[in-house]
C-alpha cells in the first residue's frame, strides 16, 4: 500500500503482486470507489440465459456480515456516495429491509437494489419495506413483448414488469431500468424503452447494457 506516493517501509501484508491485489482498499490510495457491491445472496428465482453470475445457490450473507462489509467500504471511502445491494436476486434475502436500513444509518448517501422485480410486483409486505427505506431500484426490463422476456430471461415476464413499475410508483420508489440489450433480439426496441421512461413519472433513467456486460451506457432524465 502507498501513501503520499512512497511505499511503506513496513508494510502489513507481504507484496506479491501489486497493491490493488494485495493489499486491497487501502486509505493511502488515491483513487476511490464509485460504486460499492454487495452481493447479499447467490440464490435467485430465475435463470436468465445471459446471467453473468452463478446465482443457483442458497447461500445468504449474515446481516453481521453485511455489516462488516459496510464498514471497510466506509472507512476506505470516509463519505460513501453509492453503495449497491445486489445478488443472485436480493429480494429473495430474509433480512433484506435491515440490509436497506443499516446501509442508510452507516451514513451511505445512495443505496440502491438491483432487482428482477418477481417479488416486488407480488409480495404486498416487500413494496411496503421499500416504501419506507425508498432505495435506487434498478429493475430488470428488456422491452415489450413476450418473445424477449423468453430469450433474454427465460419465460414470459411482461406483465409482471409493467406491475412491478406501476406498484412501485404509486409507493413513491424511484425506478432506473436496466436493459440487457441483445442484438438481434431488443436492439429494435432501445428507442421506444427511452420514450417509455422519459414518459414515466416514476421511472428516472435507464441503464442499458450491451451482451453480457460489455459495455453500459446511462441515460437520466432531466428533472
Amino acid at each position: 500500500m502507498t501513501g503520499s506516493n512512497t511505499l511503506l517501509q513496513h508494510p502489513v501484508n507481504e507484496i506479491k503482486k501489486d497493491c490493488s491485489e494485495d493489499c486491497g482498499l487501502g486509505l493511502g490510495h488515491k483513487q476511490h470507489t464509485c460504486l460499492g457491491i454487495v452481493e447479499i445472496t447467490d440464490a435467485c428465482n430465475l435463470s436468465c440465459p445471459v446471467c453473468p453470475a452463478n446465482a443457483k445457490g442458497n447461500n445468504f450473507l449474515s446481516l453481521e456480515q453485511v455489516s462488516d462489509m459496510m464498514d471497510l467500504y466506509v472507512k476506505a471511502e470516509g463519505n460513501p456516495d453509492v453503495l449497491q445491494i445486489s445478488g443472485g436476486e436480493p429480494t429473495l434475502h430474509p433480512k433484506l429491509l435491515e440490509i436497506l436500513i443499516l446501509a442508510k444509518l452507516k451514513g451511505i448517501n445512495i443505496v440502491q437494489l438491483y432487482t428482477n422485480g418477481l417479488r416486488i410486483a407480488q409480495d404486498d409486505m416487500l413494496l411496503k419495506e421499500l416504501a419506507l427505506v425508498k432505495p435506487a431500484l434498478y429493475l430488470q426490463f428488456d422491452g415489450f413483448t413476450p418473445e424477449i422476456y423468453q430469450k433474454i430471461r427465460g419465460a414470459d415476464l411482461l406483465d409482471i414488469k409493467m406491475k412491478a413499475i406501476e406498484r412501485l410508483t404509486e409507493k413513491g420508489v424511484s425506478i432506473v431500468l436496466s436493459v440487457t440489450v441483445v442484438k438481434g433480439v431488443n436492439d429494435h426496441q432501445v428507442g421506444d424503452i427511452t420514450r417509455f421512461a422519459s414518459e414515466h413519472p416514476g421511472i428516472r433513467g435507464v441503464l442499458f447494457h450491451e451482451g453480457i456486460v460489455k459495455k453500459m451506457t446511462m441515460i437520466v432524465k432531466r428533472m
